[in-house]
């Protein structure tokens, strides 16, 4: 499959709970791929790569 989820956050740090929430949206859609963006943290962009 050559899909990927993409989510979009905006918060000062990303925790384990943003990681599990990209991991169940994984498992629910069937997905193996998952990027997690945060746009709130200053002064870059921060972004995760989540394999399932």
């Amino acid at each position: 499959m050559d899909k990927i989820l993409v989510e979009l956050k905006a918060v000062s740090f990303l925790s384990d709970e943003h990681r599990a929430q990209v991991l169940n949206y994984l498992n629910a859609a069937g997905y193996r791929l998952g990027l997690l963006v945060n746009f709130g943290h200053y002064p870059k962009v921060e972004w995760e790569r989540i394999v399932l």
